[in-house]
């Protein structure tokens, strides 16, 4: 049986002083350097919709392993002179290594918009026809952390002035059209008890597959 598929999902903040270094950072830098990394298949950012220096990157790999291959453990123990500089300037920082536990839905190219659902526990099995009935909004994952995963040696995590929040089990909406979007985000939210509402993002790079 073939691996799952997995992700790398990170949120975090950033001053407004610092807004355009980090931004030209991960456009000239950043996502060039993780898409060499074999296994690493795409990269996305998106802003959130209600703050504006709040952002989300979400990497898609062929599995999780990707983000333990020797390749990904050499780029976090090299950080260059510029992650060097702009990473203790992280705010609020989450970060997952995740494998994907479904995907429904007929979607494949980056959505405009993206909603993430954080849910209260691991779901059931029941909650995978929730997940289908809602995926006409163009794409639903099920992300599952994992601790092992996210936790590998990681010398930027040290430079970041607090330690990084792993997020419990989560779900990515993805689609064109924002009122679909967030209409399926809020419907899974409710019928899987979330403890609070989703947070919707817009889609500012794309490369990669």
């Amino acid at each position: 049986m073939s691996a799952r598929p997995g992700l790398l999902a990170v949120w975090n903040d950033i001053a407004a002083e610092d807004e355009a270094e980090f931004n030209a950072w991960y456009v000239e830098e950043h996502v060039p350097e993780r898409l060499d990394v074999p296994g690493i298949l795409s990269a996305r950012r998106y802003r959130d919709a209600a703050a504006p220096r709040s952002y989300a990157a979400i990497y898609d790999t062929a599995s999780l392993a990707a983000l333990s291959s020797p390749a990904y453990l050499e780029r976090l123990a090299n950080p260059t002179p510029r992650t060097q500089a702009i990473m203790p300037r992280f705010r609020n920082m989450t970060r997952a290594a995740c494998e994907i536990a479904a995907d429904f839905g007929a979607l494949r190219a980056p959505g405009a918009v993206l909603a993430c659902v954080e849910l209260p526990a691991q779901p059931g099995d029941d909650a995978l026809s929730i997940l289908e009935a809602n995926a006409g909004a163009g794409r639903v994952r099920l992300a599952i952390p994992d601790t092992k995963g996210t936790q590998v040696p990681n010398p930027e995590a040290k430079m970041r002035a607090a330690p990084d929040r792993l997020p419990p089990p989560f779900v990515l909406v993805e689609g064109h059209e924002e009122d679909a979007v967030r209409a399926a985000a809020a419907q899974i939210g409710m019928d899987l008890l979330a403890p609070g509402p989703a947070r919707l993002y817009r889609l500012i790079l794309a490369r990669g597959g």
